[in-house]
């Protein structure tokens, strides 16, 4: 029991409480709340479950009084209890306050918990002023609908956190249960598992910490404010490898210190998977046998191991086949079957595949893609009765080769894609019944043939792919590496590819690099005047990739004095307004202290000048990225106040409205503006007030990113 004085000063403190967070639900979006307090609000998941219990247990004690001995007993307890679970709910709703001006949560699903939880906290507060004023009846009703409330903010507050079917989820029927590795698939079975135990709960649709999403492949793809979370082929470029390998300590360690950390092998995982290709649509089985992915995967499903009943190979056998160019190796410890992969195309000759008939019975798995592989060369495979899976893409078969197949009667996988093929490995294919798998895109065979063919073969699973459209892979952009984007005398600038041999072209005047039209990035460029820099990155076997652009801008003016009408957003302030004439350049990081972010308030400064200045050209630094919201601003308006005049408009300039498709990147938006004899001049940015309707954030308020104002 609480001493009277106890409760009358804890009945003090959740009045103020009541003040303070009032306060705080008027005025967030006009106060700028300091560091230490974000800190605070990042205890909001440790905290809530205090006045959960506390208040849970006061109700159940003032709906049920004859619980206790007495009914006093169980109105004093509970009335205790309330006071408690009251107070300890004020902390909880003002840390959760405080982290609700975090980015990364669907606004929606988090307007209806903040306001279900201050529900919690003003009806148990009423409820605990006019406790003894009220009727047993009215107390009851009072404490069931803090119950109901308490539940549903929770409920609404695991959504935001776990998923919408957090709850249900055990009662759900799961549709990876009992898949067979023959049905299995890469991303949805192997991959998507991992993501949804130790990533989805932080970057779904409800919580996109770090604007990005990992519940469907192409959110991996479109990434978040950082960039890509997944590039096929490229593990050490994609930033989900790179988060989930940083030390533990790390702030940027994912998953985050004190959720459930993924094991050795589900690196591997992912790590394989992405080197692989990032496969999104392919079964286990239609992968490689050689690639790390495979066996990976394979691992994950407990199949029955086939058993064989032919002998093992001789070890001095398959010791003299191993060489440079060839591999065999075993598909398991214990099994007799053996797979053969080729490397090196230069290095293939014909015969090697002859050589293989030593362990004919042996060989259940042959992988000859991108060999120069003939027509005639297949008729070295006939005496491979236990052959089940056989790999010949883009080698140089026409067809009339694959009758050596036919009587293969356990060949069951075959893949034949890219290569040239006529109606001749139509006639042999059809007679096939044997196989269950055929893989045969790109192969310029019209797709009546085709569908003939399926036809032919009902029983076989078989892909068609897309009609070669000469689509190739594209090269990522290079990377432009540079101190500052604006100088007043002259900076040094670095341009990088992630793939080696990459040759990078470069234009310096605006116009788009080409192999008519272009500089060789041989190393540094120094520059000394404003410029445009456009970069591609070319190599063989891959198309040109996007251009990336930075502009370069020579900042002469910084005025006398300065200020800002409005504080920047809480979770952007930067060093207020000095960050926009500090010289610092802001790099594409969401954490880089150089930002200055608006959203609900324009940027809005006042400079003054040392004296009367000429003004020949103004410019904008700022982050554009349509996929984080970061949009330029709607509108600019500049006013100036000349030597004894009032302030007058002087310019109002709308920028061409992003598109969809633009790509992230950091540049200086220049605005048309040229005047003199400036004593004070006054630059309004309006954020974009309601993103476009192909935006996934339709009709919420865009931010404006700002780190500099530049003035010549």
């Amino acid at each position: 029991m609480l001493s009277p004085k106890i409760k009358a000063l804890l009945g003090q403190l959740l009045f103020a409480a009541n003040v303070f967070i009032l306060f705080l639900v008027i005025a967030e979006n006009r106060v700028m709340i300091p560091d230490w307090l974000h800190v605070f609000g990042r205890l909001h998941p440790l905290l809530l479950h205090f006045p959960i219990v506390l208040l849970m247990i006061a109700v159940v004690l003032l709906a049920l009084p004859g619980l206790l001995k007495t009914r006093e007993d169980s109105k004093d307890y509970g009335t205790n209890l309330l006071l408690l679970g009251a107070i300890t709910a004020a902390f909880t709703v003002i840390a959760g306050l405080l982290l609700s001006h975090e980015t990364g949560y669907d606004q929606n699903a988090l307007l209806w918990h903040k306001w279900t939880g201050l529900t919690v906290f003003w009806l148990s507060s009423l409820l605990y002023y006019f406790i003894e004023k009220s009727t047993q009846k009215v107390v009851q009703f009072s404490a069931g609908m803090v119950a109901v409330v308490v539940v549903v903010s929770g409920h609404l507050g695991a959504s935001i956190t776990h998923g919408d079917d957090f709850i249900t989820a055990p009662f759900m029927s799961n549709n990876m249960v009992n898949v067979s590795l023959e049905e299995a698939e890469v991303f949805q079975h192997v991959i998507m598992p991992i993501l949804k135990n130790k990533c989805i709960s932080c970057h779904k649709a409800s919580k996109q910490k770090g604007e990005l999403r990992m519940d469907s492949p192409e959110y991996l793809l479109e990434g978040g404010e950082s960039g890509p979370a997944v590039i096929p082929f490229d593990p050490e470029g994609s930033l989900m490898i790179e988060k989930i390998h940083l030390p533990l300590e790390d702030e940027e360690h994912m998953p985050p210190e004190g959720k459930p950390q993924l094991s050795e092998e589900e690196m591997a995982i992912l790590y394989a998977w992405i080197e692989a290709g990032a496969e999104f649509e392919k079964k286990v089985m239609a992968l490689s046998d050689t690639t790390g992915i495979y066996e990976l995967a394979v691992n994950k499903f407990k199949s029955a191991p086939k058993i064989y009943d032919f002998k093992d190979a001789d070890a001095q056998t398959l010791e003299k086949l191993n060489n440079f160019y060839r591999k065999i190796q075993p598909l398991g410890l214990e099994s007799p079957a053996l797979s053969a992969s080729y490397f090196g195309r230069a290095s293939f000759k014909s015969e090697s595949i002859q050589e293989l008939q030593e362990i004919s019975q042996q060989l259940v798995s042959l992988n000859l893609n991108n060999m120069p592989v003939k027509d005639v060369d297949l008729e070295y495979l006939e005496p491979f009765e236990n052959l089940e899976k056989l790999f010949l893409n883009f080698a140089d078969i026409n067809g009339e080769g694959l009758q050596y197949l036919v009587g293969l009667e356990n060949l069951t996988y075959l893949s034949i894609s890219g290569n040239p093929l006529d109606e001749k490995a139509i006639d042999h294919l059809a007679n096939m019944k044997q196989l269950r798998h055929l893989f045969i895109w790109n192969t310029g065979l019209d797709q009546n043939v085709l569908d003939q063919l399926k036809q032919d073969l009902p029983n076989v699973e078989i892909e068609t792919g897309y009609k070669d459209d000469g689509t190739v892979f594209t090269l990522n952009p290079p990377v432009i590496k540079f101190d500052k984007a604006f100088f007043s005398q002259k900076m040094e600038l670095k341009i990088e590819h992630a793939i080696q041999g990459t040759s990078i072209f470069y234009t310096l005047d605006g116009t788009e690099p080409d192999s008519s039209n272009h500089l060789l990035y041989e190393g540094p460029i120094e520059i000394e005047e404003n410029l445009t820099l456009k970069a591609r990155a070319f190599a063989e076997g891959w198309a040109g990739s996007p251009t990336e652009t930075a502009e370069f801008i020579r900042s002469e003016i910084s005025p006398k004095d300065y200020e800002m009408k409005f504080n920047p957003e809480d979770r952007y302030k930067g060093d207020g307004p000095k960050s926009l004439f500090d010289g610092y350049k802001a790099i594409p990081d969401v954490w880089n202290l150089n930002w200055l972010g608006f959203q609900n308030n324009p940027l809005d400064v006042e400079m003054e000048f040392e004296k009367p200045t000429e003004i020949n050209h103004l410019a904008l630094s700022i982050w554009h990225n349509v996929r984080a919201s970061f949009f330029p601003p709607e509108e600019v308006e500049i006013w100036v106040q000349k030597e004894g005049q009032d302030w007058s408009l002087a310019k109002k300039f709308r920028p061409d409205p992003p598109k969809k498709e633009d790509e992230a990147h950091l540049r200086q938006m220049d605005i048309p503006f040229t005047a003199s004899g400036i004593e004070k001049m006054r630059i309004v940015a309006n954020p974009v007030n309601s993103l476009p309707a192909w935006h996934g954030g339709a009709g919420r308020k865009g931010w404006l990113m700002v780190d500099e104002l530049v003035l010549n």
